[in-house]
């Protein structure tokens, strides 16, 4: 209320309702940038009260809002039948990187969890497969609403010399993290249509450090594998079948380093030094073609 500026950017929903309310007070315009489907998360679906509360802020302000985008097509296209405006696409996609991943040929395969720990993203799974898989290690990179549990979890499954919980991380030390790695998860459960209409950040990470991952069958991982074949999907999340889809992997040499040269050719087009470009014009247009400060 006491600065100057040109325009309100708010971030997702639980920011919208003061930044249209000051944007609208000053004149300026107000842009909504959603991370996400914030009323279809896990935390939100499961508690009908919160879930009803958040859906009225959303039809009302939404709509009001001029200018909007969000993570990925499937998104877009949802939000923009949903509330009536249209919704842009910027993918949430790192820098272009010149490094590619060097996993050590000896000892343990590292399989790389980046992210929150937090409900719906298949940690369970995750550190359950462990007890299938021999000469492996799964390192979890962050921490969130689960981390106690999920430490527990391992300490009952007797798994502690296989699970490694590497806390929170800074960037660059995170991208030196998963160049080390052999596989990448992003295991995202079906508990609402944020996760499944996803395209998240990890995904990316992946494919620019050239680490094969494992990604759910959903609509824009399926999207990105048919185009660049840089994934191995899964239909659904059992213990059993996450471990020997990694054994699979790790096993058949020729179709890993199939994967891994796709993600490397694909990382120049997949960045943001491309996507930028996407997000400076869509700000241009809003100030009428001149480009802002």
């Amino acid at each position: 209320m006491f600065h100057r500026f040109d325009l309100v950017c708010s971030i997702d929903l639980d920011t919208l309702m003061p930044g249209y309310a000051v944007a609208r007070l000053k004149g300026k315009p107000c842009v909504y940038d959603a991370h996400e489907y914030f009323t279809e998360v896990p935390e939100v679906v499961r508690r009908p009260k919160i879930r009803w509360f958040w859906n009225r802020v959303a039809g009302f302000f939404i709509p009001r809002v001029r200018h909007a985008y969000t993570v990925g097509p499937m998104l877009a296209k949802e939000m923009t039948r949903l509330y009536g405006i249209p919704f842009e696409v910027i993918r949430n996609v790192p820098w272009l990187s010149a490094q590619n991943s060097r996993p050590a040929g000896d000892g343990p395969k590292i399989i790389l969890y980046q992210g929150w720990l937090n409900e719906g993203r298949g940690l369970e799974t995750a550190i359950s497969a462990m007890s299938f898989l021999e000469d492996c290690e799964l390192w979890l990179a962050g921490e969130g609403d689960l981390s106690e549990e999920l430490r527990e979890l391992t300490l009952k499954m007797g798994l502690t010399d296989k699970v490694r919980f590497l806390g929170f991380l800074q960037p660059e030390d995170l991208r030196l993290v998963t160049l080390k790695a052999h596989i990448g998860l992003n295991l995202f459960e079906r508990k609402g249509l944020s996760y499944y209409y996803s395209l998240a950040n990890k995904t990316f990470d992946y494919i620019q450090a050239g680490v094969p991952s494992v990604q759910m069958d959903f609509p824009e991982y399926r999207h990105l594998q048919d185009a660049h074949g840089v994934f191995c999907l899964i239909a659904g999340l059992d213990p059993r079948q996450l471990a020997f889809t990694i054994q699979g992997l790790l096993d058949d040499r020729k179709e890993y380093d199939r994967i891994r040269q796709n993600c490397i050719e694909i990382k120049k087009e997949l960045c943001w030094e491309k996507e930028a470009e996407k997000l400076l014009l869509f700000y241009r247009e809003i100030f009428s073609g001149e480009r802002p400060d």
